[in-house]
C-alpha cells in the first residue's frame, strides 16, 4: 500500500458493499475522490458511506463478507447543498448558463476560478487540464454534467 493510498468497505446508494482501494486521493470534508482500483476508474465516494477503513488488508475478504452479512440500509443524503461553491469549466456558453441556473437554484454559490473555498469543479468536455489539476490540488471534487445533475437531485454523488 503507497502512503496516498486507502483500503476500505463502502456501502453506495442502492445497498451494494464492496471493497475499495483509492490512490490518489483527494478529500473533502463529505467526500473522497481518487483512483479506484476496483473499477480501474477515477471514483468519488461519500465519507459517510465508509464502513470501515480497513489498515491492514489481510482480513480484507472476512470484513466484506461481514458488512455483507449484516447489510445495514444506505444512508440518508446530505439534506441541503446551502454553502457549498462550484465552479463550470469545459462547457460551451448556453450549457454553462443552463447549469448555473441549477445550481443557483438549489442554493449553491457559483465561482468562476479554482478558489481557496471551492467544493466542486464541475468539467465538460473541454475541460482544461491545468484547471482540474489545480482543483484536485486543492482536494475539490471533479465531477462531470450527469454527477452534478445527480447531486443537485439526490445530495449524492453516483459511482460511474
Amino acid at each position: 500500500m503507497s502512503i496516498n493510498e486507502t483500503t476500505f468497505i463502502y456501502q453506495d446508494a442502492r445497498g451494494n458493499i464492496t471493497a475499495r482501494i483509492i490512490s490518489d486521493i483527494s478529500e473533502t470534508n463529505e467526500y473522497l475522490q481518487g483512483f479506484c482500483h476496483t473499477a480501474n476508474d477515477l471514483r468519488t465516494f461519500r465519507k459517510d458511506r465508509i464502513l470501515e477503513i480497513i489498515k491492514n488488508n489481510d482480513n480484507i475478504d472476512s470484513k466484506l463478507n461481514h458488512y455483507i452479512s449484516i447489510s445495514p440500509p444506505p444512508k440518508a443524503p446530505p439534506k441541503s447543498h446551502h454553502h457549498l461553491d462550484v465552479c463550470f469549466t469545459g462547457f460551451k456558453s448556453d450549457d454553462k448558463k443552463r447549469l448555473i441556473k441549477i445550481a443557483e437554484g438549489k442554493g449553491l454559490i457559483i465561482r468562476s476560478s479554482v478558489t481557496r473555498n471551492l467544493n466542486f469543479l464541475c468539467c465538460g468536455d473541454n475541460a482544461g487540464p491545468k484547471k482540474i489539476e489545480k482543483a484536485r490540488a486543492q482536494n475539490v471534487i471533479a465531477l462531470n454534467e450527469e454527477q452534478f445533475i445527480h447531486l443537485t437531485e439526490t445530495g449524492e454523488l453516483p459511482e460511474y
